[in-house]
């Protein structure tokens, strides 16, 4: 018999699994989405940006911005202490560039431009690329978003420093790192800082830390961790801690804001039209058309779908804090308060235009855009859009008569009231084009403001100065003045008893400028 070894045969193994990794696009290539929106909304904000006439708000930040840094610093300890950054920063541009019309503006430009970027980058955490894109374009056309771009305020700061912030947010929730929430901490500070009210951004994601508890949603669809409460509240707890000084030093002067109307029917229009659209009803409609549709789809996913968590209190928490608050302690609700939910605004008016699905949709929706945009483009880029102010009309005027004149003229001016606002006298104009005045006497000036410690000047009744020799130097007096409280019959009446006759008088919107000449 033979003998049978034994057999041993290989085990069997599964062939080796290929992996294959679809290319990750680079940054490089990643970076030209919202770098292209944010130049096109940059270049957008730029154009005609100098053209409008200075108005009152954008006087406040001039005569701020353009006193010494110690000065300053004696204003904001009395006054727009909340505006104390944004102050600082324009002091910076201005020593940098200059003042003009231009520099006074160019950086909510560009504040507008660096939103426009990070809007995009936002679409991209909460969705694809194309819905990206076209919030990115959509914020960039808001009639609200044109106005900020052209304020020499800080209101296009806001909205970039809400979108920071909120990209930061979601951030730290995907990445979980002690890092990221660390950055989230600080924009909170800072963001907060610049305007006080974008704590109110803080309490849209409060709310959507709960909503992440509350839905607990699987990490096949968002890996986002329902642990986060406790690093967001380590991080917003810091910021809070550093942020009560300030806020308590802020609250100290809370009458600068007597100026804001209690709630009534008109409350309706400036939420429903003027907070986000601004005078177009035309694109109000159809931008509430958006919001809502919007909305309603990221609502119904039923907790699926993470945007809702996100958005929805980023676009209505802060208006209904405002409007609560106004109506139980005091007035705090203004519609340009709420340009920083600008963004997020834009982001879910994108959603609904994303969900149409029909071939070359979003290239129509986004011409519709354009061309309900462009109505509001051109009017708030003419010579007197805001508020109507006339003062580059005055400007241009006075500088027409004392060249007229002759370089030998010396010209006194009268400076008087100025239309809606007592508190200023028109010296504000002479802030806001001091090259059409230079040289020129102030008659009635007594401490400058930026001595002061406030906002203006202090002034002296005309007929204490009259007999100085302030008067007796001049050669020509101009008086400018608002056509409401009229000081007018006042000035000449007093000037005619010491020699001077009216001989020119010019209206332009809201002002009167009266030139005397000596009998």
């Amino acid at each position: 018999m033979t003998a049978t070894l034994p057999v041993q045969l290989a085990p069997v193994t599964a062939p080796p699994r290929i992996v294959v990794r679809e290319p990750q696009p680079s940054r490089i290539r990643r970076s030209i989405a919202p770098l292209s929106v944010g130049l096109f909304a940059l270049a957008l904000s730029l154009v005609t940006i100098a053209v409008p006439s200075v108005w009152y708000d954008e006087a406040a930040t001039i005569t701020s911005a353009t006193r010494s840094w110690p000065q300053l610093w004696a204003e904001v300890g009395n006054v727009d202490a909340v505006h104390a950054l944004y102050y600082a920063v324009m002091h910076v541009v201005f020593d940098v560039f200059g003042y003009s019309p231009f520099t006074l503006r160019a950086p909510s430009a560009v504040a507008i431009g660096i939103a426009a970027a990070f809007v995009v980058v936002l679409g991209r955490q909460l969705g694809r690329e194309r819905m990206a894109i076209i919030a990115g374009l959509t914020f960039s056309l808001l009639p609200r978003v044109t106005w900020a771009s052209g304020e020499g305020r800080s209101y296009a700061a806001t909205a970039t420093a809400a979108i920071v912030l909120t990209v930061l947010f979601v951030h730290a929730l995907k990445a979980g790192s002690r890092r990221a929430w660390v950055a989230y901490g600080a924009m909170v500070v800072l963001s907060c800082v610049l305007f006080i009210y974008l704590a109110l951004i803080v309490l849209a994601h409060a709310i959507t830390i709960a909503h992440l508890i509350a839905t607990r949603p699987a990490r096949r669809v968002w890996p986002w961790r329902t642990a986060a409460w406790q690093p967001w509240l380590v991080a917003t707890a810091s910021a809070g801690l550093l942020l009560v000084p300030f806020a308590f030093f802020s609250l100290a002067q809370k009458s600068q804001i007597n100026w804001i109307d209690p709630l009534s029917l008109l409350t309706v229009r400036q939420v429903f039209l003027d907070q986000w659209f601004f005078t177009s009803v035309p694109f109000a409609i159809a931008g509430w058309i958006g919001i809502i549709s919007g909305t309603a789809l990221i609502v119904r996913s039923r907790g699926r779908d993470r945007r809702a968590g996100v958005l929805v209190p980023l676009v209505f928490v802060p208006t209904a804090a405002l409007l609560v608050a106004s109506a139980l302690a005091f007035p705090v609700y203004t519609p340009r308060y709420l340009s920083m939910c600008l963004p997020f605004v834009a982001v879910v008016i994108a959603i609904a235009i994303d969900a149409v699905r029909m071939r070359g949709a979003a290239i129509v929706a986004l011409s519709l855009v354009a061309l309900l945009a462009l109505p509001q483009i051109i009017s708030q880029r003419v010579p007197e859009a805001k508020e109507y102010s006339s003062w580059a009309g005055v400007a241009g005027y006075l500088t027409e008569q004392r060249a007229a004149a002759g370089p030998d003229s010396t010209a006194a001016i009268v400076y008087g009231t100025v239309q809606r606002h007592p508190t200023a006298s028109a010296r504000v104009m002479a802030y806001a084009y001091p090259e059409a005045f230079a040289g020129t006497v102030d008659l009635t000036i007594g401490t400058p403001a930026a001595e002061t410690g406030e906002l203006w000047e202090t002034r002296r009744a005309l007929a204490a100065v009259v007999p100085t020799l302030r008067l007796q130097q001049a050669d020509v007096v101009y008086l400018i003045t608002s056509k409401s409280r009229d000081q007018r019959p006042a000035v000449t009446q007093i000037l005619a008893s010491k020699g001077w006759t009216l001989s020119a008088a010019k209206s332009l919107s809201e002002v009167n400028v009266l030139t005397y000449e000596r009998r």
